[in-house]
Formats: structure tokens, sequence, C-alpha cells
């Protein structure tokens, strides 16, 4: 099993190849790097989010270029905290990168068993389901979809058809459990039997706001329109084999889902430490994150400010000698991780004379560095 490592911190990667003693890891400086250099058949990925934004805009490159079957482990800045609800890979833990490494082999331990099981799954899944299992199957995104139906020929055909979209979680209109079919972030209801599963359907869902794809009988379809569910869609039992693939990516894409695990972001970290031995590492890996009323008073106090001109004019000067994105991603987070007390408290004060100046463009063009300015547009962009 291959372990991706991000950090240019030489302290942290000194700290990191002692926990990973004995482990297969190769090391990079960041997701640029990785994607150029790094073997892609790489398991976990470690990645050291010392910048805001810009680690945000590396992971998600990293992730959609090049690591989609990866699971993460991000180690989080207290002082410049990443936001994980940004973050697109469904497979991530959230931990502090100065209080909690020591819990990382722990991660680590577990997480190997998720992958050992994720791939037994994917091995046997000849032997998905039974009639009424509520098993689901293994798949690339985080998207759970519940599929409602007792034809065993049709449940074949959606798992086909979105075996590399969703997991599928399968359950008998005659034996339906209300709370885990809603607990999904797309529904698929057969109601090819007509009117009593319409309304089974209308029983079941309640005013839910989950997108639903209602199957309907070829010669005798029910009336969907009045049937009182917002995002619905419907859709020919025969045509369900061409065409339900791309209208669950139209729905994905219309109505911006998001798995709802990956929405809970440092949920992820209870489900692979759900062992008993593991439990009482809960509390210490809980990350105290900015509240959004602070962030939202600053964006606001600073809302006037042109900071892409700013970040323009600091780096002009080098353009002709380094290329800008690199410049900038590097530059960024050297600086930040040997002066981030004094950049926070710097931009406290900076942003604490902006409120109360009326000129606050050029207040900050006349304080602050070249780093501080684009640390400043990383962090409230």
């Amino acid at each position: 099993m291959k372990i991706l490592v991000s950090s240019f911190d030489k302290l942290l990667i000194e700290k990191l190849q002692h926990l990973l003693l004995g482990e297969s890891v190769v090391f990079v400086k960041n997701g640029e790097e990785a994607i150029r250099n790094a073997p892609k058949d790489i398991d976990i990925i470690i990645y050291d989010a010392v910048s805001g934004i810009v680690s945000e805009n590396d992971l998600n490159s990293l992730f959609e270029k090049a690591y989609k079957g990866a699971k993460y482990i991000i180690l989080m800045d207290e002082l410049f905290p990443i936001d994980p609800d940004n973050l697109r890979m469904p497979s991530k833990i959230v931990i502090s990168r100065d209080r909690e490494l020591s819990v990382l082999p722990e991660l680590l331990k577990k997480y190997k068993e998720l992958i050992t099981k994720e791939h037994n799954v994917s091995s046997s899944k000849n032997e998905y389901r039974a009639q009424y299992s509520t098993k689901t199957q293994e798949a690339h995104t985080g998207i759970e979809i519940s599929v409602v139906s007792k034809d065993n020929e049709l449940l074949d055909i959606i798992k086909n058809a979105l075996e590399d979209v969703a997991y599928i979680k399968i359950f008998s209109p005659e034996y339906t459990n209300k709370e885990e079919i809603l607990n999904a972030d797309i529904i698929i209801y057969d109601t090819t039997e007509g009117v009593s599963a319409a309304k089974e359907l209308i029983s079941i869902y309640q005013g839910s706001d989950i997108p639903v794809v209602i199957i309907l009988d070829d010669m005798f379809p029910i009336d969907i329109s009045r049937i009182p569910i917002q995002k619905k869609i419907g859709i020919i039992k025969t045509e369900v084999k061409t065409t339900l693939k791309p209208m669950i990516l139209k729905l994905i894409s219309d109505y911006n889902i998001t798995s709802r695990k990956a929405k809970k972001g440092l949920d992820k970290i209870s489900e692979v430490l759900a062992m008993d031995s593991s439990k009482s590492h809960l509390k210490d890996i809980i990350v105290d994150v900015l509240k959004e009323e602070i962030r939202s008073t600053v964006r606001e106090s600073l809302s006037g400010i042109d900071f892409k001109e700013l970040a323009k004019n600091a780096i002009q000067s080098q353009i002709a000698t380094e290329d800008i994105k690199t410049l900038m991603l590097n530059s960024v987070n050297e600086i930040v991780n040997n002066m981030r007390n004094e950049i926070m408290n710097i931009a406290t004060k900076e942003i604490e004379t902006a409120i109360k100046e009326e000129d606050i463009k050029a207040i900050i063009r006349e304080i602050t560095t070249t780093i501080l300015k684009e640390r400043i547009e990383s962090l409230l962009a």
C-alpha cells in the first residue's frame, strides 16, 4: 500500500518520516509536483494544508487530475483553517497538523482496513445482493442512491448503469425502512405497479427535499404531475438502461448534489475510527474552525479591495524569472509556515484599521507586505 505525503515543511516531514517508518512513502512539496512526478497507484494521501484556499484548490486539483481513488488525511493549520465543505473528495479526514499527529498511525491502520474491505467488495460484486438486501455497492463517488423495487431484472440494470457513479442501496417495496431510504442523496422509485406504488412513494417522501427518479410502466404510466414532489423526474422502464445514468448525472449537476457524508467533513473520522480501540481518540481529533460570523464580518469590511490587482502588482518584479503559479503557491506556503503568528497579528491590526478608515485600499497597499496581501486574498476569497 503506497502513501503520498505533500509538504514542504522540513520539521513536519521529519515527524512524518518517524510516524510512517516501515511504510511505502513518496514525498512531494505540493499537488502540482505530485501530478507531474509521483506514481499514480497511490492509496492514501497525507496533505499538509497550511494556506487556506490555496491548499483547498491544490487538493481539489490533486483529486480531480490524478488521485480520485485515494483516501485523504488532511493536516489543517489552526490559524489558517481550510473549509472541508470546499473539498471535493468524498473520502477524507481532517486533523490538526500541530496537535493531532499522534493519531496518524491509528488513522492509517483504519484506512488500510477500509481499503482492503472495498477491494474485497469490488472483487465479489457478483454476489452483491439477495432480494431484500440493503448493502451498498462501492463506487468512485460518495453519492448514495436508494432504489425501491422488487424487479430483480430492473435492479440489475440500475446497478450496472450506476456502479461507477454512486453507492446503491436496494429496498423492497414490501419491506421498507423510511429513514434508511431518505438517508440518501437521490431516490429511484419503481411505480410500475401503478397507483398503489405511487401512494407508497408519497407516504415515504412526505415533504423531503431529495430528488426522486420515478420509474413508470411502459403501457400504463401514472401521472407524475399529481405526485406532490418538487424535485421529481419520470423515466419509462424500458428506457432505464440507456437514459438513467445521464439522467442521474444531470440531477447531480442541476441540484449541485454532494454526498451527505462528504458534507459532514469531520464525521468521516468517526467512520474510520469506529473500532472500540480508537474511540478514545475522537475527542482529540475535533478541529476548531473559525466561526462563519467572524469570516463574514471580515469579508464585508474589506469588500471594496481589489486583491487580484494587489497580487498582480506584488509579483510584477519576479514575473520574468519564475512561473507565476508556482511562485504564488510556494511563496505563500513558505511564509505562512515560518511566520504564521506574525502574519496573523499584522493582519488583525490591518483589518481593524481598514474598518475605521475610509481609504482601505490605500492603507492596505502602504502597510502590508507582498505575501500578506496574497494571504488575505487566500483567506477571504
